[in-house]
């Protein structure tokens, strides 16, 4: 069993509170402050990475941003997707495009001298 511990933000009352998520194989279980918000199937858990220490998790119709305190054990493993989608700010996805670019450059470059 994984156990994560972080701040858990409602999307809906913008509640912020300390929160605990157990990954037990087939279950993901989640605690906030002193309640159990419930248990799903780790199959039936969306979750999708918005920052480098962030994460949308949807859990029935509510949506909330969960920070834990090992951003890429956690994303591991939920199976958590990574939104590449262009932004209007310079994000991962132009990151990624750029390194790209520069990499094709250096090679056309090296295979010109």
């Amino acid at each position: 069993m994984r156990v994560f511990e972080g701040r858990l933000v409602s999307h809906r009352t913008g509640e912020d509170v300390a929160a605990t998520i157990h990954v037990d194989g087939q279950w993901v279980r989640v605690v906030a402050g002193h309640r159990r918000l419930g248990a799903w199937q780790v199959s039936s858990l969306h979750c999708e990475r918005i920052t480098v220490f962030r994460f949308k998790l949807h859990l029935d119709e509510d949506a909330y941003t969960f920070s834990p305190d090992d951003p890429s054990e956690f994303a591991s493993t939920v199976g958590s997707v990574i939104d590449l989608r262009p932004k209007s700010r310079f994000g991962l996805g132009d990151r990624v495009r750029a390194a790209r670019a520069e990499i094709e450059a250096a090679r056309a470059a090296a295979s010109v001298d």
